[in-house]
């Protein structure tokens, strides 16, 4: 589906996250079943992914069945790869593993993958999920509803990052009160190449900063308030992009 150099948004594994439990491995790839959680799937090494779902768990046959992806040479070129590195989310918890080669089967009556069970899950907390910074001259905004009583009342802020659990954003607010806990009712954030998200933001940090013109401004950190699977997926597929062009320059 696209080119890249690099194994994408791939975070090294950490021990004081990693999961070796058998039982503790299904469960978790039994609730991104149950949920029908986005996974995206890098390979060769990390020149492709695709987006697909998990359609079983079979411990039995120690195999995880998951569906087509939508781009018909990226699903060849999986068949083909030796090893698989797959990342999903779990209600905001960043999920990655590792699995070998995948081989075509046959599930309900339709064509999709199968990939031996991981032997070791990780589950990285939300303030470990990848962070992407915005890239400079790649600006991205944010508007911001102030009050729900005036709702066409939008204030525009540029986004610093993203990541699935959240934004940092910079705006200058002069005599607005801006402290841990106010909740913006709604952020509109149209995303280069892939549409726009909206959901509350509610602001975790404020700190004053200098900018590089001598502007004095505020960096605010916020989180997401009930943002969608779909509007999570779109934020991954950003960030996908994003990073295959940042390995395309670099290569």
């Amino acid at each position: 589906m696209g080119n890249s150099s690099s194994f994408g948004p791939i975070v090294q594994a950490d021990e004081r996250y990693a999961l070796r439990s058998r039982s503790e491995i299904l469960s978790v790839l039994r609730a991104l079943q149950k949920h029908g959680a986005m996974i995206t799937l890098y390979f060769d090494p990390g020149r492709e992914f695709l987006l697909t779902t998990i359609l079983a768990v079979n411990p039995e046959s120690d195999e995880l069945i998951l569906d087509l992806g939508a781009d018909a040479r990226a699903n060849k070129l999986l068949i083909e790869a030796r090893q698989v590195h797959a990342v999903g989310n779990q209600d905001r918890i960043r999920i990655e593993f590792v699995s070998n080669r995948a081989a075509q089967t046959t599930f309900e009556k339709r064509t999709a993958f199968s990939m031996g069970l991981p032997s070791v899950l990780t589950r990285l907390q939300r303030r470990d999920c990848y962070r992407l910074d915005i890239p400079k001259g790649g600006r991205v905004k944010a508007l911001l509803q102030l009050s729900p009583a005036q709702p066409k009342e939008l204030v525009e802020a540029e986004l610093l990052d993203i990541s699935c659990g959240g934004v940092a954003i910079i705006r200058y607010a002069e005599g607005e009160p801006l402290s841990v806990g106010t909740v913006y009712p709604a952020c509109t954030i149209n995303l280069p190449s892939i549409g726009t998200i909206s959901a509350p933001l509610e602001i975790c940090s404020v700190a004053d900063v200098t900018l590089r013109s001598g502007t004095r401004s505020r960096r605010i950190g916020c989180r997401f308030v009930n943002l969608t699977g779909q509007m999570q997926t779109m934020i991954q597929r950003f960030i996908n992009n994003v990073e295959r062009e940042r390995a395309r320059l670099r290569w």
